[in-house]
């Protein structure tokens, strides 16, 4: 559209005012709403919400589940329009250049209004005009807190609904890691008869999906296959895009309030820059929402470059030499003078010599549009904020500085000096471990020697131990891993969980019992895997001096072999760095205690049995999960321990040859996440007269079911808290397989 650059902000801000008055001109009460229009989806939910509170669930359940419905389809109808509408009035503005300078005002006007028309028409064929209406911020917050799914988990709980039950606490609790309560429902749920695996989906995923191919693109890097990671990464390229194109389009649909009138009148042309500019803002927000995963507060800085950096590493990889290049010309629209990938771009473009073509290939067209789009957007906002006394965060790190007016430069350097000093920083600052457990207790067991401590390890609560096993010891536990352990055991059936180059055997306390009682293994070897973990357990116990009784979460003898044939030019590792009880985002350094994190688990501890093999050492890292920091090579009766939070991610190297042998320990201080199959193999050894049981403090085992809810009606968001559960679900313990 070719509108004067001199008068294009304001004039495009008509639209926004414009398309509002149309939009809410004539809109009544809801009770006028036409038959089969869309509904106001926040008195959908206030209707929901208090059914809730008058404990009539079904009417709660339909309302609460008709405000999500309804507000899904308002936004996809918001999206709908905005595309319709998009080039309507387009053959107005092409005159405009060649209209009559005096007339060039009422020609504006004239595109505005036909776009303003357009819209009013096509959202008033599916919505009331009530439901075209703003909704208050205290809407905004329920929806954008998922808090309707908070509602749903009790009522349908109460209606005895309890796979819809999972599926909303599920749902709320994505973008709710740290609510506690909501958690303990979600491991009562599934220990539920009835509540399959398939109940815990979030049922907001489509929006969220960038973040699963994320996730896999990353699992590709991990694995070294990169084929699958170039693949993954495009497809997050892409999304990202399209999430992005998304909620811009919500910004341009989503009717507000217009300001209110302050003490010195302005006029109509500084309203309208006003809220054209507001609208820009939005619209650059989206970067910032788009970049931050549900349940977080901060976003992954440099998001979409981040990915593209990725992406052309994984193609040069993968041998996509002009990918890559198209790649790497992509993210250098953002950072036009990084060194590191100028000297990238002349590698690629040195190894196709001769290949004209790829080397003169382009950026993604895509990502072009995308930065020249972001640039003009930005450099109207500063012109605001320099002129115009607007306020505007800038979500991006990449902005060049001469799209700054000058009169802003000193500032914002400064700013943005800050900013990177404060990153800096935030790399260097030294690990805390606040799990409360702290190494140097005493060693009780004889035999047994300190050989790394913290300062050996280079970090905090962590320790080597020798001695915990003989090598008879050692041997038997060999050859009943040898004899009972079973491919893909305690990794839900695969063979190889964390690399195709090698295979994985599993076996638990409660399966080397049940082969004893059919004869297949001796009971005296079944008997010693449990033993050893009660030393494991005294040992951990000691050393790290518990704050609270210890209770064993799972154990897993687990073997991993090299596969013969499939070791040349590998590059991965045996089990990639992780840390055991909550997700590590290396980019951001921070670690997120939520599912599918195990983040019950505290303590951590392998024993090895054997180093009869080639690779496969035990190694600690820094959160950036490249930094190594400490290297134990396994042997017989060797125990590694380690608080199992943040300040100890740590990853095994392959296997190369050869079959490595160990058992993995984690305890938790929460005895509702106890080993149930441990406890279970106890019991029948009790039954047998063989009691193994052992005296343990605490509360009695109880199913806690608090929900924490705010009532609507509270601005102060209050939270009241509710305790529903009956005796019957007291009673259910269906023991759920643990993953490693």
């Amino acid at each position: 559209m070719a509108l004067h650059s001199n008068t294009s902000p304001v004039y495009v801000a008509f639209l926004f005012i414009l398309n509002y008055v149309s939009i809410t001109a004539g809109s009544g009460p809801s009770s006028e709403r036409s038959s089969g229009l869309l509904s106001p989806y926040d008195e959908l939910y206030y209707r929901g919400v208090r059914a809730y509170f008058r404990e009539d669930w079904e009417r709660a359940a339909e309302f609460l589940e008709k405000s999500i419905s309804t507000r899904d389809m308002l936004l996809r109808t918001r999206r709908k329009c905005h595309d319709e509408c998009l080039t309507v009035g387009d053959d107005k503005v092409s005159k405009l250049d060649t209209a009559d300078s005096s007339l060039w005002d009422l020609g504006v006007l004239d595109w505005i209004q036909v776009r303003a028309e357009c819209v009013r028409f096509c959202m008033g064929r599916s919505a009331s005009p009530a439901a075209l209406l703003p909704v208050s911020s205290d809407i905004e917050y329920e929806f954008g807190t998922r808090n309707p799914y908070n509602y749903l988990q009790v009522t349908y709980y109460k209606l005895d609904k309890m796979d819809k039950a999972a599926s909303a606490a599920h749902t709320f609790f994505v973008a709710n890691p740290s609510h506690l309560e909501m958690r303990n429902n979600i491991e009562k749920y599934r220990r539920m008869i009835g509540v399959k695996d398939e109940s815990f989906q979030d049922r907001e995923r489509e929006h969220e999906q960038h973040w699963e191919m994320y996730d896999a693109a990353v699992l590709a890097e991990s694995s070294s296959d990169w084929v699958k990671a170039v693949k993954k990464w495009k497809e997050c390229v892409n999304e990202t895009l399209k999430q992005t194109e998304e909620c811009r389009a919500q910004c341009v649909m989503a009717p507000r309030v217009f300001p209110e009138e302050p003490d010195t009148a302005q006029g109509v042309y500084e309203r309208a820059a006003d809220l054209s500019l507001s609208l820009l803002s939005c619209k650059q927000m989206c970067v910032t929402l788009v970049s931050t995963r549900p349940g977080r507060v901060s976003a992954v800085e440099d998001f979409l470059p981040l990915q593209l950096e990725h992406l052309h590493i994984a193609q040069f990889k993968a041998g996509d030499l002009k990918g890559a290049v198209e790649t790497l010309r992509s993210l250098l629209l953002f950072y036009p003078t990084d060194s590191d990938s100028l000297s990238n771009l002349e590698l690629y473009s040195q190894t196709l010599e001769g290949d004209t073509e790829a080397q003169e290939t382009g950026p993604i067209q895509e990502i072009a549009k995308y930065v020249s789009r972001a640039l003009q957007e930005k450099r109207l906002l500063y012109f605001g904020m320099a002129n115009l006394d607007f306020k505007f965060s800038d979500p991006d790190l990449w902005t060049p500085e001469d799209v700054v007016p000058e009169a802003l430069r000193e500032t914002w350097r400064a700013e943005k000096e800050q900013l990177h000093e404060k990153l800096k920083q935030g790399q260097k600052v030294e690990e805390v471990d606040e799990s409360g457990f702290y190494a140097g207790g005493p060693v009780p067991v004889v035999g047994v020697t300190i050989t790394m401590d913290d300062q050996g390890l280079n970090g905090t609560n962590r320790v080597v131990l020798d001695g915990v096993l003989s090598q008879s010891e050692c041997d038997r536990v060999i050859q009943l891993a040898a004899v009972a352990a079973s491919v893909g055991d305690g990794y839900r059936g695969r063979r190889s969980p964390h690399t195709p180059h090698e295979k994985f055997e599993g076996l638990t306390v409660l399966r080397a019992l049940k082969l004893a009682q059919d004869g297949q293994v001796n009971q005296s070897d079944a008997r010693l895997l449990h033993e050893i973990g009660e030393t494991v357990k005294v040992l951990m116990d000691s050393y790290f001096r518990s704050h609270s009784p210890l209770y064993f979460a799972y154990t897993h003898l687990v073997c991993r072999s090299a596969i013969p044939g499939q070791q040349e030019g590998r590059s991965d590792l045996s089990h990639p760095v992780h840390v055991d009880n909550c997700i590590l985002e290396p980019e951001t350094r921070q670690c997120w205690r939520e599912t599918p994190a195990f983040t019950h688990r505290d303590l951590s501890a392998v024993v090895y049995l054997n180093d009869d093999f080639e690779g496969g050492d035990f190694f600690f890292t820094d959160r950036d999960t490249k930094t190594v920091t400490a290297k134990v090579k396994p042997s017989c009766g060797r125990l590694v321990g380690f608080t199992s939070g943040p300040v100890n991610p740590h990853g095994v190297t392959a296997v190369t040859k050869g079959r490595r042998c160990a058992l993995a320990l984690w305890f938790t201080t929460e005895k509702l996440h106890r080993d149930m199959e441990r406890e279970e193999a106890e019991a029948l050894w009790a039954a047998d007269g063989q009691s193994v049981l052992k005296e343990e403090k605490g509360d009695s085992f109880i199913l806690s079911a608090l929900i924490s809810l705010h009532p609507l009606q509270s601005s102060s968001r209050h939270h009241k808290s509710i305790t529903e559960f009956t005796e019957r679900e007291r009673g259910i313990r269906r023991c759920v397989k643990q993953k490693t």
